[in-house]
């Protein structure tokens, strides 16, 4: 194996652990958000002496929202070294110790924002935006 090849595979194992970095901070930011969605309705909560207020609503959708694009970018950046990845396995095709690594790629793929905030890794985000604009709604009405 020549010196090329051994940086590539150098280059692979580090932006693997970097990929696996991005994967662990957005489970962990998933997380967060959940907790803090939590916190921020029982303070709103605890402000308006148990009264659902709209305010509620609001705070809830920014929060998602915010969290929704901070993810996606992790995303974004995620499949963007994955792409990385794929060339330099393309590169060392004919070295055994690379067939298979990785996850699998769509030929030329290619990442843009719009597939970063629309995936299913950020399906918790928008489901939970759905929620929070039904319950809004249906509070609305209930209260006319």
């Amino acid at each position: 194996m020549d010196i090329n090849q051994t940086l590539k595979l150098k280059e692979i194992d580090q932006l693997d652990s970097a990929i696996l970095q991005f994967s662990k901070n957005t489970l962990i930011t998933k997380r967060i958000c959940a907790s803090l969605l939590v916190a921020i309705i029982a303070i709103i909560l605890r402000v308006t002496d148990d009264k659902l207020d709209f305010s509620i609503y609001v705070a809830s959708a920014v929060t998602l929202l915010i969290f929704w694009i901070i993810d996606s970018n992790s995303y974004y950046y995620q499949r963007l070294l994955r792409i990385r990845m794929s060339k330099i396995v393309k590169e060392l095709k004919n070295d055994d110790l690379v067939i298979g690594f990785g996850m699998p790629l769509k030929k030329d793929e290619k990442i843009t924002w719009g597939k970063s905030l629309f995936n299913s890794s950020q399906l918790f985000y928008l489901l939970s935006i759905f929620v929070v604009v039904a319950v809004a709604i249906c509070d609305s009405i209930e209260l006319f």
